[in-house]
């Protein structure tokens, strides 16, 4: 695994441990208060079920968009991707302080003109910390972010091979949901039943939203395969018109974009090169 991933994944561990670490420590504390809204508060008068399932799957899907970004931004976006860590890190420790107190717990508070206008979290400083890191990057490595004319954008380079990869790592999604969904409903009824609560249109309602949330998420999945894929088939496709233009008579070196899988394949064209020009 690369260092700039490695780094990127310590700062978000470190993130979170930090966060819950502050937060158990000030759980007891006078000056602390459950906040059961959302940003700053607000809309505090939502269903809690409503809130913790809305963020937990908002929370989960970050994590896995979070993952995707790391492993195919450029290695010179390490402050990007630190700043990725620390936000996401800060989003998933108020996910899971929510899961646990129903609510984050604040205790910091904001102080202007004597007066508290509002109390934070370390999570939300962390967030803040990271989006500000990732608004400054995206200023200063504009160019390393976009690299137009180092891009292959969103075309499918090798249409049958990339289709049936991301299939393949859709498939792998599907069947992890299938076997979270069929285990959550079944702990879900027998809980419900042994508290004499068993509700059919609760659980119909949590099948059904299980559902959309496996349908999006597949979906992402199915797109982040597409994306995947090029890491295998470009370099490959790359290598193949390399071949071509040397038996047309072309002498050119192979040049593959960082992060692509096979980089030996720059070795073996310089090589191959070198042969038919002895």
């Amino acid at each position: 695994m690369k260092k700039d991933i490695l780094l990127s994944l310590l700062v978000f561990a470190l993130t979170l441990a930090s966060d819950m670490f502050l937060k158990y420590h000030f759980l007891a504390s006078a000056d602390s208060h459950i906040n059961r809204g959302f940003i700053f508060g607000s809309l505090q008068d939502l269903p809690q079920s409503l809130t913790l399932v809305t963020l937990t799957s908002f929370g989960g899907v970050l994590f896995f968009i979070y993952l995707l970004l790391i492993s195919l931004l450029a290695s010179e976006l390490l402050v990007l991707k630190l700043g990725l860590g620390m936000l996401i890190g800060g989003v998933l420790g108020n996910v899971i302080d929510r899961a646990l107190h129903a609510g984050t717990l604040d205790f910091i508070p904001f102080i202007f003109n004597h007066k508290v206008l509002m109390i934070f979290n370390p999570a939300d400083l962390f967030q803040w910390i990271g989006a500000g890191l990732i608004i400054l990057t995206i200023f200063l490595k504009e160019k390393i972010i976009w690299y137009p004319e180092n891009q292959r954008g969103f075309g499918l380079v090798n249409p049958n091979e990339q289709i049936k990869f991301a299939l393949k790592f859709s498939a792998i999604s599907l069947s992890t949901c299938l076997v979270l969904g069929i285990f959550s409903v079944s702990y879900l009824s027998l809980t419900l039943k042994e508290s004499h609560m068993l509700n059919q249109s609760t659980i119909i309602a949590f099948g059904l939203s299980f559902f959309a949330l496996t349908v999006f998420f597949n979906i992402l999945s199915f797109i982040a395969g597409i994306i995947l894929s090029k890491r295998t088939a470009g370099p490959l496709y790359a290598f193949e018109k390399y071949v071509e233009a040397l038996l047309a008579g072309e002498r050119k070196d192979l040049k593959l974009r960082e992060g692509d899988n096979y980089k030996h394949l720059e070795e073996v064209a310089a090589n191959l090169k070198k042969h038919l020009d002895s």
